[in-house]
């Protein structure tokens, strides 16, 4: 008789060929009076529980998958929905059941231990993923529960034995290939994804040795476990690898390409980098090649010259931090990203992307990675991190640390390099900062996190989650870390240029300032904005924040807008120190307020007095 094992979750696609056939199931939620309902559609409806059906297939292909229903789309579930979901398996007299989720409600603690023990004593043994961010998480934690934790581990049949601790093993949770929706596979990783392989380990076991009890099962599970992870294992919990300072201690010695506007602030506060950077290049036809890479951004010399053969500047580095190439490879019409991912690959680089390297479609590049112990890096925010905060939304208390926010009138100002100049400041006078950066590489100088919602963001998250998202994000960063003042920053302008062109609307910055609840602004401004726009930013970032502007802060470059044929381009001109000095004079005042230039040390000095004074009141 084959083993009947349940996957609760978003549902299975019975008809993904890395499935098979899909023995029965249910769909659970509830009504507006709160009653479960049951229906007959157990189809996936995320991906979710396909990817966690093809793992279990994999280790166990004589079982009979039951698809247990409960999430909807956006992988959400209320706890009620949980509990029948663990009686209906009961009733339905599963063998094994794969709970890759879980609550941290502490209100249903002892109502799903309770129906755990039931399963339990039924014969049903249950296995749960441990929460991704290391939280307190049913049913995982419970001793008639098999709690599995995510690690860094290559050969899909190892795990490991963790002796005394409530997540008692360690599965492969790093990235891997998963069946996923419409008969596709993705890439992924996660403690959801972890789980599953001893799913299918526990309902292979049963098959070889039918009638076995949990304490069985756990004890065959124990003497076949690695107990210390082999020389070449790199196996650390995903809790650890995704806390709050995240490991980037692979990269030593970086190699920039191209060098791009992105870049600029690598070089410029390289200084602040826990890597030195060892080689930039830079296409010929860029007219860059040869010069200083200090010199081109308006820096003193820093030694960096700008090749023009990436093939020779990568024979200096162990890690290849690639800029866009989106707009090269629509004039070249190749897929460059791929081209040099591959090149660095070949002579043993890992790899940081600003652009997204998409899992699917670079299939072949993560095979390659993987195979040389490499990685392939880009900034992203992955679907378990957000589904982790929701269910965590209430576990940290209220930000207590001051939040100074530098937001804008438009793009391209310099707000991230005032971000920057700042962190050093607070950091040199020996304060304790958290920070969260939109840039790309916001993480590679060691911010707290990157929400990466700049140009090519990779945020698969609709902007409706922004808001609580970050909540939570600054709320854990507080919590953690303690901090004596929290830096953070916008992208684009704040407030519409005009409500009627969709195309100034500023909806993601208005989100993120939502989400991050700033108690003061630098407002980062153009010389050729009107003193009515600027007055109109500084009222909106107060009108929805509540937070007073404390200074103004202009670059050293003016922009000019030229409209034609309905599009609008912007180029920008070299200021003379004279033109900024007038500038600033005119800004303080029109607005009384402190003027300060982006680029200048002693100015830089001054916004730190002035963001220390007003929050020392």
């Amino acid at each position: 008789m084959s083993v009947k094992i349940a996957v609760v979750d978003s549902g299975i696609e019975s008809s993904h060929p890395g499935i098979g056939t899909v023995a029965g199931g249910v769909n659970l939620s509830l009504d507006e009076k709160g009653n479960i309902i049951h229906s007959g559609d157990y189809e996936d409806c995320a991906g979710h529980g396909t990817a966690c059906a093809g793992i279990i297939r994999k280790k166990a292909p004589d079982a009979n998958l039951y698809s247990i229903r409960i999430f909807d789309p956006s992988l959400s579930a209320h706890g009620d929905v949980l509990i029948a979901a663990i009686e209906w398996a009961i009733e339905n007299k599963m063998d094994v059941l794969n709970l890759s989720l879980g609550s941290t409600d502490v209100s249903y603690k002892e109502r799903i231990r309770d129906v755990c023990f039931r399963a339990f004593k039924a014969g049903v043994i249950v296995v749960a993923a441990e929460h991704n961010a290391g939280l307190e998480c049913y049913p995982a934690v419970f001793p008639e529960v098999i709690g599995v934790g995510g690690g860094d581990i290559y050969h899909p049949d190892t795990y490991l034995y963790q002796d005394a601790q409530a997540i008692e093993f360690v599965a492969r949770g790093n990235k891997q290939r998963l069946c996923w929706l419409d008969g596709k596979e993705i890439i992924s990783d996660g403690t959801s994804f972890a789980a599953p392989h001893i799913t299918g380990i526990v309902g292979r076991l049963l098959q070889e040795n039918p009638g076995r009890s949990l304490s069985d099962i756990r004890q065959i599970l124990i003497e076949n476990a690695e107990k210390t992870p082999s020389d070449s294992q790199v196996v650390r919990s995903l809790r650890r690898q995704r806390s709050l300072d995240k490991d980037y201690s692979w990269v030593k010695r970086a190699v920039l390409y191209p060098y791009n506007k992105e870049m600029h602030s690598l070089v410029r506060y390289r200084d602040m980098l826990p890597f030195e950077i060892v080689a930039v290049a830079d296409p010929v036809a860029k007219g860059l090649v040869g010069k200083d890479a200090g010199v081109v951004i308006g820096e003193q010399p820093c030694g960096l010259r700008i090749q023009p053969n990436l093939s020779e500047a990568l024979r200096e580095g162990d890690t290849l931090i690639l800029g866009y190439v989106d707009q090269l490879m629509r004039i070249q019409q190749r897929d460059l990203l791929k081209e040099l991912i591959e090149m660095a690959l070949e002579v043993g680089l890992n790899i940081f992307s600003f652009q997204a390297v998409n899992p699917d479609r670079y299939r072949d590049l993560y095979q390659l990675a993987e195979q040389d112990n490499r990685s392939i890096v880009f900034p992203h925010i992955g679907f378990d991190e957000i589904v982790a905060s929701q269910e965590a939304y209430d576990l940290y208390p209220n930000v207590d640390a001051p939040i100074v926010a530098v937001m804008g009138t438009s793009s391209q100002q310099g707000k991230f390099t005032l971000q920057m100049a700042l962190r050093r400041s607070f950091l040199k006078a020996d304060y304790k900062v958290a920070q969260i950066g939109t840039e790309h590489h916001s993480e590679l100088f060691g911010m707290d996190f990157a929400f990466p919602m700049g140009y090519g963001s990779t945020l698969k998250m609709p902007q409706q989650s922004y808001v609580p998202f970050l909540d939570f994000k600054m709320r854990e960063i507080n919590h953690h870390k303690q901090p004596e003042i929290i830096i953070t920053g916008s992208q684009s302008g704040t407030i519409p240029y005009d409500v009627y062109d969709h195309n100034t609307h500023s909806l993601s910055s208005l989100a993120f300032l939502l989400g991050v609840k700033p108690d003061a602004c630098v407002l980062v401004v153009n010389s050729i904005d009107t003193d009515e726009y600027i007055q109109d930013t500084i009222d909106g970032v107060r009108a929805i924040s509540k937070a007073p502007t404390l200074a103004l802060a202009m670059g050293d470059k003016e922009k000019h807008v030229r409209t034609a044929y309905g599009r609008s381009l912007v180029t920008t001109s070299e200021l003379s120190q004279e033109e900024i000095n007038s500038h600033l004079k005119r800004l303080t005042e029109s607005f009384n307020l402190p003027a300060i230039q982006i680029l200048s040390d002693r100015d830089q000095e001054r916004l730190f007095k002035i963001i220390v004074d007003y929050f020392s009141k």
